[in-house]
């Protein structure tokens, strides 16, 4: 096989992972599941096809996601409980790509794709919870925002509940939201 005739020029895996910008672990991890194909040769070591991983290539950037990220002061997420459900109810909307809540910052970190969902459905999704974003409520409320660091809760504190107690809950009164 002639490595450098048109039409059939074949790649070694770093040539492959220096095109998508990943390692070359990354490229043989892509060929063991079938996403790229590849060749073998004589000796074991893989080849990828110059014409298809170009059409890749183009496709990949004509396919590029537009990530942005939303900080949310969420005043009413006070336990573990309020996390776990802001955390289903916006990891159950469509483009939502991570959520990070913290009820010692009392915000909410998501990452979503802009072409899928917009801010507003997030808010919107949020208030249909009964967890409203800081000034969505009509109220000004200071929330402590992170610095970029972990949680300190999960940290510090040695053990944490993450579902609050029924008998707890049933003794809170009515004038909370659960």
């Amino acid at each position: 096989m002639n490595k450098s005739s048109s039409g059939n020029r074949l790649l070694g895996r770093s040539e492959v992972a220096r095109l998508f910008g990943v390692s070359p672990s990354t490229v043989t991890r892509w060929a063991d599941a079938g996403l790229i194909p590849s060749t073998k040769t004589l000796g074991g070591h893989r080849r990828y096809d110059a014409t298809v991983i170009t059409e890749l290539m183009h496709r990949f950037r004509e396919e590029t996601i537009t990530m942005e990220e939303l900080v949310l002061g969420v005043p009413a997420m006070w336990a573990d409980h309020h996390v776990l459900a802001v955390r289903s109810t916006l990891l159950a909307l469509d483009g939502i790509d991570d959520v990070q809540a913290s009820s010692a910052f009392k915000t909410v970190r998501v990452t979503f794709d802009a072409n899928r969902i917009s801010s507003q459905i997030i808010v919107m999704a949020l208030l249909d919870a009964g967890y409203a974003p800081a000034g969505f409520d009509g109220s000004e409320v200071t929330v402590p925002v992170s610095n970029g660091k972990a949680d300190p809760g999960w940290t510090v504190l040695a053990t944490r509940a993450i579902q609050t107690n029924p008998a707890d809950m049933a003794m809170s009164g009515e004038f909370r939201k659960y």
